[in-house]
This record gives structure tokens, C-alpha cells and sequence, in this order.
């Protein structure tokens, strides 16, 4: 959530920024709804105040006149009316998107985004590369017809050493993390709307979320939904950050985009499987922590010998609540294309104002709002597509990375292992 003060003393540079980051018409809208009201609740604050004055002031020695009762009357209607005020401009505030950090490049779309490096050799085949999909179907360990007749389209269901291997990669990925001094979190995969809201995906996404309704909660999308709100409404000391958390899910999202390539197989599910990390941090060393998260991920992609760019993300291409992002994005051989594995995210104190989130720079000092960040390291629906993509051998085996040796019981994937 953005800060209200800032909104309220400086509007045209928060619609400039609004601007810059393609937000539209109806934040547009919202923002001009939130001012208008803000000044209503800030007139009905003084109203209040000075109800509750002349309330006090026609106590007589503690006895309960007429005027009293009547001052007091209309002092807890002016509250009244002042709380609904307030929960409106409330609403409306959740509703406006992070502000783009002055680094962010200017853009509306993906071809404005910044390929910042690449990493890796693009491999050569003798002939053209099979999609992961039809590599997967033909070794037993990927069955989509039934995980159809389960569930319906855009779920997985991973079989034999496909099972393992996705185990593996998570366990890799997991103790890879710990090692760089994450915490390992195996958190509830349903979620309360205040999580939810807190953390910036309600209510912008509700249409792209799964809902139990009887319940009040939500499957999650992200684990970065838990591990940020870990430590919603405290106030931390300054000395227990920076704070770094792991966690291996699934993932629930009902955006799953339209048929072709770029959904075919495990690349856009309704359910995937993904390993978050999550930075709690100062603002004065958010960029510090940045960076490590940025590179926590890279790691696995080169621990996993997959080629890799990293992009910059323009304004117009910003999550909800990121004030900047860049993505990994891992290189398809059958696609010819890049496709993003990770997305890297400094949310500055946006999801801990909404979270209410805080932590003391001192004793006594006045308490502050920490920067969250976020980064999934990795997907591994995608991790593990493109794994197979890279392995294929002529002979239609597939041979996985040595970092994967003391996971799985054989490097070599052929169709007789189903």
C-alpha cells in the first residue's frame, strides 16, 4: 500500500508515476476517488474532534445533563460516520499499484524490458529439438490426457522418475538455499484474505485466484504470500535483520493464458510446484539483499547448466507490488525462445504497510517499514522442462546435470525406465 501521507502532499507526481507504469484509466480513477475522499475524512476527523471537545466541556461535575447526553450523541455518530470514511479510503488505497523505482526503464509492453546479461552457451542439436512435452510423454513420465480426466486441462501429473525428479529438484534447490542461509519454511497452502490482501494479490487478483468460499480462504499463488506475511503486525528489532526464508509448494493461479506454445506442457499450469525465497530487509540494505537474491537464483540455473538471460523489467511490465523486478529467464531449445523461470522482486515497504509490518532501527526510536522481496528460485515445472530440452540425446535418452547426482538414482532418463 502506498503511504498515504505521500499520496495526500504530492498527487502529481504520484499520477506521473502512476503514468510511467502504464496503471490506466481506472487508477487514474482511483487515485482522484481516494484524494476527494481523504479530504472528506480529513473534515470529518476535525468534526469529530471538535464533537468530543464540547462533549467534555458540558460535563457538569460528573453529572449526566441533557447536554451531555445530547453531545455525546452526536460525538459517537460523528465516529461513526469517520470510520466509514476511513475503511472507503482504506479500500481505494489497496487498490493503487507499487510506484515504479526511478531505475525501472520506461516501457509499456515486453519489448521495452532491458536484457541486462546472458549467461551460457546456446546449445546446437543435429536435428531439431523435441519440445519437453513430447521428450516427457515418450519416457512414461509425464501423463497430461490424465491429468485431464482428474482435474481438467493446465494440471500435471508427473510419473516414476518425472515424481523423482521434480522431488530432486526441489531438494536440491532447497539445500542449496539453506547452505546460503535461508531458513527452510513448510507453511499452509491455504490462505486468510487478509494474507492475501496484505501482501498485494487481493484484491487486484481475486479472478485469478482459487477460492474455498465455505472457509474464507484461498488456495495460494506464490509462497511468497506466507513468507512474507510470517511476520505480519509485529515490530521486529533492527538486529534481527535481515531475514531470509525458503519454501517448496504449489502454486494455484487460474491465469493460465491461451493454447499454443507458450502454454504447451508444464510452461503455464492452473498448478505448479515452485521454490520462493523471500528477503525481509532494511531500506538501506534492500538493495544489498537484492542482489543476493538475484544471484541465489542464477546459482541454480548454473549449478543446472541451463543457458539464461537476466531482463529488467520496464514500468509497464511491473507486478502489482514491486517497485522493481528482473527476470531470469532460461533458454527453450525447441522453442527457440527464452522463457522466464524466476522473477526477482523489491516490493520496498509496500506489502509491510499493508501487512503492518514493522521493525525499530533503536530503543525508543520510532518504528519503520522494511522493504520485502521476493524471488522464485525455481519454478520447477519450467526448471525441469528445460532440463529436458538441454538432456535430449539423438537416442531419445535424456542426460541431467551433475548437480542433480546425489538426488536421483541415475543421471540417464530412457523410455525403458517407466
Amino acid at each position: 500500500m502506498l503511504n498515504d501521507r505521500h499520496v495526500r502532499d504530492h498527487p502529481d507526481e504520484v499520477r506521473a508515476a502512476l503514468r510511467r507504469r502504464h496503471a490506466g484509466p481506472s487508477a487514474a480513477r482511483t487515485l482522484n476517488e481516494w484524494l476527494a475522499l481523504d479530504a472528506q475524512r480529513r473534515a470529518a476527523a476535525a468534526r469529530r474532534d471538535e464533537l468530543a471537545r464540547a462533549a467534555s466541556a458540558t460535563r457538569d461535575g460528573g453529572t449526566d445533563t441533557i447536554a451531555a447526553r445530547t453531545a455525546r450523541r452526536e460525538c459517537d455518530a460523528a465516529t461513526a460516520a469517520l470510520e466509514i470514511l476511513e475503511a472507503r479510503a482504506h479500500r481505494l488505497l489497496m487498490r493503487l499499484p507499487n510506484l515504479p523505482d526511478a531505475r525501472v526503464p520506461n516501457g509499456a509492453g515486453p519489448e521495452d524490458s532491458v536484457v541486462l546479461r546472458t549467461w551460457g552457451e546456446l546449445p546446437a542439436f543435429s536435428s531439431a529439438p523435441k519440445g519437453h512435452d513430447g521428450l516427457a510423454a515418450a519416457l512414461g513420465i509425464l501423463d497430461l490426457p490424465r491429468a485431464t480426466k482428474l482435474s481438467g486441462s493446465r494440471f500435471p501429473l508427473l510419473l516414476g522418475m518425472g515424481a523423482r525428479l521434480q522431488r530432486a529438484l526441489a531438494a536440491f534447490m532447497l539445500d542449496l538455499h539453506a547452505a546460503r542461509g535461508y531458513t527452510e519454511v513448510a507453511p499452509p497452502h491455504l490462505l486468510r484474505t487478509a494474507t492475501l490482501e496484505g501482501t498485494g494479490h487481493l484484491p487486484r487478483f481475486a479472478d485469478d485466484l482459487y477460492e474455498v468460499r465455505r472457509d474464507d480462504l484461498w488456495l495460494s499463488p506464490t509462497a511468497e504470500a506466507q513468507l512474507v506475511a510470517l511476520h505480519a503486525g509485529e515490530t521486529l528489532p533492527e538486529a534481527a535483520l535481515p531475514l531470509a526464508y525458503t519454501a517448496w509448494t504449489p502454486a494455484f493461479r487460474r491465469e493460465a493464458g491461451s493454447a499454443g506454445t507458450a502454454t504447451r506442457g508444464l510452461l503455464r499450469q492452473h498448478q505448479f510446484d515452485k521454490v520462493e525465497l523471500v528477503r525481509i530487509a532494511t531500506p538501506e540494505s534492500a538493495d544489498v539483499a537484492f542482489d543476493a537474491l538475484l544471484a541465489d537464483a542464477e546459482a541454480v540455473l548454473q549449478l543446472l547448466c541451463l543457458p539464461y538471460r537476466t531482463v529488467a523489467l520496464c514500468a509497464g511490465e511491473l507486478p502489482f507490488a514491486s517497485q522493481r523486478t528482473v527476470d531470469l529467464e532460461v533458454w527453450m531449445p525447441s522453442q527457440t525462445r527464452y522463457v522466464e523461470v524466476s522473477s526477482v522482486s523489491d516490493c520496498g515497504p509496500f506489502q509491510a504497510r499493508r501487512l503492518g509490518l514493522r521493525y525499530r532501527p533503536a530503543a525508543g526510536s520510532r518504528a519503520r517499514h522494511p522493504h520485502t522481496l521476493n524471488g522464485s528460485a525455481l519454478a520447477i515445472g519450467r526448471t525441469l522442462a528445460a532440463l529436458l530440452e538441454h538432456g535430449q540425446r539423438s537416442d531419445g535418452t535424456v542426460l541431467l546435470p551433475g548437480a542433480l547426482a546425489s538426488y536421483l538414482p541415475a543421471l540417464s532418463l530412457a523410455p525403458e525406465m517407466r
